[in-house]
């Protein structure tokens, strides 16, 4: 996961660092975020123990944050293949190899959800299974503690909401925002999801290596905001006027219903919303990172700083179709 979208900024920070880097990467995956960066560039896939092995034979330290994110998948098997199977083959390859410590990424998913105004923290109980990448990446989770329990040195580190550069996906943060400036009108819940600059979150996971303790997760957050506050973020920073309409969680999953099925039967392609987006949102990913903060030294950059620096991506890439609107973000 070392070209992903937090992945590419882990990798340019440990280059950065002085470090030797060999990336794991899917062949012909998009590699734009490590170009012009110092590493060792392995093709295979986390799914094949060999690639495994492979990919971190001599190493010292392994990180993984190969994972699909996504809301649908056309062939949702390969999303439990990828986020448990590949930890799993990981660990087990980095196990055998000696590895001095894994960094393991995680998600707020197994831990949010816990209700309107309660924020999650480590200790939270995992929330409901309610969707593919969440049930995913919750088993992926217990795969990584098990190994810690059995002697490897693991340490976790749970990413909230990322927004930043480098979103070549996009991923369904990074949609969301593209979805408030390109579209018409937001169309929004009434939810709060913690949000964190990418930047940050690469950080974190050099911070979880350096200063985390074997076994243990650390939440990698800031602001927990709403959907309302993010989309007139975005739009105030954009320079765009389009209405914001927050939609009844209840309209909403009756519209993503319909959507879905369209997407599984006909279209074959990610629908706009999907009923377990909607369930989600009905229980919010609200955290408190105090603890990575006070332990691991968790920058805490703006929000704003995140937003704005992100649109300056999208727009010099061509993800913004309004082409004023590239304009001003480029000043």
């Amino acid at each position: 996961g070392g070209a992903g979208f937090i992945g590419g900024h882990v990798t340019r920070l440990l280059v950065e660092a002085g470090r030797e880097v060999r990336v794991l990467h899917l062949p012909g995956e998009d590699l734009r975020n490590i170009e012009g960066l110092d590493v060792e560039r392995v093709a295979g896939d986390v799914t094949v123990p060999g690639d495994c092995t492979r990919a971190i034979a001599g190493c010292d330290v392994v990180y993984h944050l190969a994972a699909i994110y996504a809301l649908w998948l056309p062939r949702p098997a390969r999303m439990r293949e990828v986020n448990v199977g590949g930890t799993r083959n990981l660990l087990r390859a980095a196990a055998d190899a000696g590895v001095l410590r894994v960094v393991h990424t995680s998600t707020i998913g197994c831990f949010g959800g816990q209700g309107a105004g309660f924020d999650a923290t480590e200790e939270s109980p995992f929330a409901l299974p309610m969707d593919a990448y969440t049930r995913t990446k919750r088993e992926a989770h217990e795969v990584a503690v098990d190994f810690a329990r059995a002697g490897l040195d693991v340490v976790i580190a749970a990413p909230c909401g990322p927004i930043g550069p480098g979103d070549v996906g996009p991923t369904p943060t990074g949609k969301l925002l593209l979805s408030i400036v390109n579209l018409p009108a937001a169309f929004l819940i009434d939810t709060e999801s913690n949000m964190v600059d990418v930047r940050d979150v690469a950080r974190g996971h050099l911070l979880a290596e350096a200063r985390g303790k074997t076994g243990e997760t650390y939440l990698l957050g800031n602001r927990n905001l709403s959907l309302r506050e993010l989309a007139t973020m975005a739009r105030e920073i954009a320079g765009v006027r389009k209405p914001i309409v927050e939609v009844p969680a209840a309209v909403a999953e009756a519209a993503a219903l319909p959507m879905l099925w369209y997407a599984d039967r006909v279209s074959h392609r990610a629908p706009l919303l999907t009923p377990s987006a909607v369930a989600i949102g009905r229980l919010g990913l609200r955290a408190n990172a105090a603890k990575a903060v006070r332990e691991l030294g968790l920058p805490q950059t703006p929000i704003e700083t995140a937003v704005r620096d992100a649109l300056a991506w999208f727009a010099a890439r061509g993800y913004i179709k309004d082409r004023a609107v590239r304009r001003r973000l480029a000043a």
